[in-house]
């Protein structure tokens, strides 16, 4: 399907802001697979984003997010540099139209967001 999305990244050693663009099943449970398929590889949570790029091999760099005008989702990831280095993310939708970024979910961890959008017989493993 292609529900475009921008998925960006902060709080990663070593990386500024990272922003990606995907062409298709941008939606919340296309995302929620594509962040279970990331953290099944079991890396360290420092190593998400390294994971998301091996899993997420169409993923388009962006210099920023308005690069993508036809981004009807957004997702952003960060890393909680705190001592259990979670993962949190937040959504945004652009409704058909509209200029304008709707919130869709509030931070929350990242585990969470792939329990609520993703229908548990269609992850890509454990998490």
């Amino acid at each position: 399907m292609a529900t475009r999305a921008v998925y960006s990244f902060s709080g990663f050693p070593g990386r500024p802001e990272s922003h990606f663009y995907l062409h298709h099943d941008g939606y919340p449970s296309g995302a929620a697979w594509r962040f279970a398929a990331a953290l099944a590889e079991g890396l360290d949570r420092s190593c998400f984003l390294a994971a998301f790029l091996r899993t997420s091999d169409r993923a388009e760099p962006l210099s920023c997010p308005g690069q993508a005008a036809d981004a009807e989702y957004r997702y952003l990831v960060t890393l909680d540099a705190g001592g259990d280095h979670h993962l949190q993310v937040q959504c945004w939708r652009r409704p058909p139209g509209s200029k304008s970024w709707m919130l869709r979910c509030g931070a929350m961890r990242l585990e969470t967001f792939i329990q609520r959008f993703l229908p548990t017989d269609q992850g890509p493993g454990p998490i």
